[in-house]
């Protein structure tokens, strides 16, 4: 379980690292390669989220008291890519805004004019755009999770199921072989009853012999 819980650590790590070195980067960047570079970091992030799922899965079929130890790691690794996010998330922000606006786009808007109104229904509009997107993403992730728990629980239970199908075979072998024994049992006390009734059969003929002899002699 630990070899497979660094197995996803160290994915995670080299998802991480490359979104921060891009992140690290990117204000550097203009106009496509900047497109670029925020795809990039934005699938860093997510294959980084997914190995954090998985590691937490694996956690969980741990027992209870070896999991402390993984719970605090993955604490740790989910505020950084929390953390990556936050940043994405204002570095897309902001290119929303360029996209939408263009040079036109100032923090110098008067309060209340239609510019600004127009600024505020965009953005809200695109904020609203990205807040269902994550929540799509977040379903699909719990959907996936979902799926391993379910398979997880389906082969404990055909696990199961072969124990208890193979406990009972193994009962009705024993079952048979106690039958098989009870007939013998039978077999056996009724020969052990016809014998006593012979035995008794040839000490009568003996005594009836003996006083034929007997009787003979007197006579």
């Amino acid at each position: 379980m630990s070899d497979l819980f660094e197995t996803y650590e160290s994915d995670f790590q080299l998802a991480l690292s490359e979104a921060k070195s891009k992140l690290a980067q990117i204000s550097a960047v203009e106009g496509e390669s900047r497109k670029s570079y925020l795809r990039a970091i934005e699938g860093a992030i997510e294959e980084g989220q997914e190995v954090l799922d998985q590691m937490g899965i694996e956690v969980q079929n741990l027992p209870t008291n070896q999991r402390s130890s993984y719970n605090t790691k993955i604490r740790q690794y989910k505020s950084q890519i929390d953390d990556s996010k936050s940043r994405l998330n204002q570095l897309l922000n902001s290119q929303d805004k360029h996209e939408l606006f263009g040079s036109r786009y100032t923090d110098d808007v008067e309060p209340g004019s239609l510019q600004d109104q127009q600024r505020k229904t965009l953005l809200g509009n695109n904020a609203s755009l990205e807040r269902s997107s994550q929540r799509l993403k977040d379903s699909h992730r719990v959907a996936l999770e979902t799926e391993s728990i379910g398979g997880n629980i389906l082969n404990d239970l055909r696990s199961q199921r072969d124990q208890i199908s193979g406990a009972r075979n193994t009962l009705m072998t024993a079952d048979t072989y106690v039958d098989k024994s009870i007939q013998t049992l039978k077999s056996m006390s009724r020969r052990l009853t016809a014998n006593k009734f012979i035995s008794y059969a040839i000490i009568a003929v003996l005594i009836l012999l003996i006083f034929l002899v007997l009787a003979s002699k007197f006579w």
